[in-house]
């Protein structure tokens, strides 16, 4: 198990890894490519592949933090999703990792079974028709203003009440709980990387107000913004005594 910080722009050629990889973006951001799929993994984003995967690696500009843990598990092929509840065990990962006492090999091995567990509870659905994911892709550019149904319905050419019908049932989630999700995801982001006031930040993910925008994010992410904030900085505290590097337990 390992803490990998890579430099911006960095780029690793094509590669395999002997065992199984579960990683987690923790900061920054990387593209990956396979031989059959290409995948953009920023925050938040897990990455797991099976033994022998060759893929490609382009790391952003601002470089990237990954928690990697390998195993001998046996995983059927390689995919890239977000998935908050990983990311929290995977900053949990790296502070004990930075911690690095008698009891951290304990603690990173618990903290690698709950990280496998979500990451498996993870949403893989099967490729989507295009005028799915175009509706999914219009959704995610336009969340802060969330077209309705009827107007992205009109731009991908169905019914709406065919779109909303065949959306629910490949995504698992309706388009407005959809919509929801991906302002609460981008406010995580901004709470990881910002110090926005929190008043402001729920007017910009397009919340009522602050106490809305509250009840949201610890319904999805099972804390408040100002816990989920306080978890990430302290992250971010513990790493500033550590030089840039990789860490690791035995």
């Amino acid at each position: 198990m390992s803490q990998i910080a890579f430099p911006g722009l960095h780029h690793l050629g094509w590669h395999a890894h002997p065992r199984a990889c579960l990683a987690v973006v923790v900061e920054g951001g990387v593209s990956k490519r396979f031989a059959r799929s290409t995948a953009e993994a920023v925050l938040g984003t897990v990455i797991s592949m099976p033994p022998g995967e060759l893929h490609e690696d382009c790391f952003s500009s601002q470089g990237a933090t990954i928690v990697v843990v390998e195993s001998d598990d046996e995983l059927e092929s390689a995919s890239c999703f977000r998935e908050w509840d990983a990311l929290l065990i995977a900053i949990r990962i790296a502070r004990e990792l930075a911690i690095d006492d008698d009891f951290s090999p304990l603690a990173v091995e618990g903290l690698a079974l709950e990280l496998a567990a979500a990451a498996a509870r993870g949403p893989k659905p099967p490729p989507a028709e295009r005028w799915l994911q175009e509706a999914y892709e219009l959704l995610r550019e336009r969340f802060h203003e969330t077209p309705s149904a009827a107007q992205i319905a009109a731009q991908v050419g169905v019914h709406p009440s065919h779109l909303a019908r065949s959306f629910r049932a490949h995504y698992r989630e309706s388009l407005g709980g959809c919509a929801r999700r991906l302002r609460l995801e981008w406010a995580a982001g901004q709470l990881a990387r910002t110090e926005i006031q929190l008043v402001s930040l729920a007017t910009a993910a397009g919340f009522v107000d602050q106490s809305h925008f509250t009840r949201a994010f610890k319904k999805q992410f099972g804390m408040t913004p100002a816990r989920y904030r306080a978890a990430h900085h302290g992250y971010h505290s513990t790493q500033a005594t550590y030089k840039t590097g990789e860490r690791k337990a035995t």
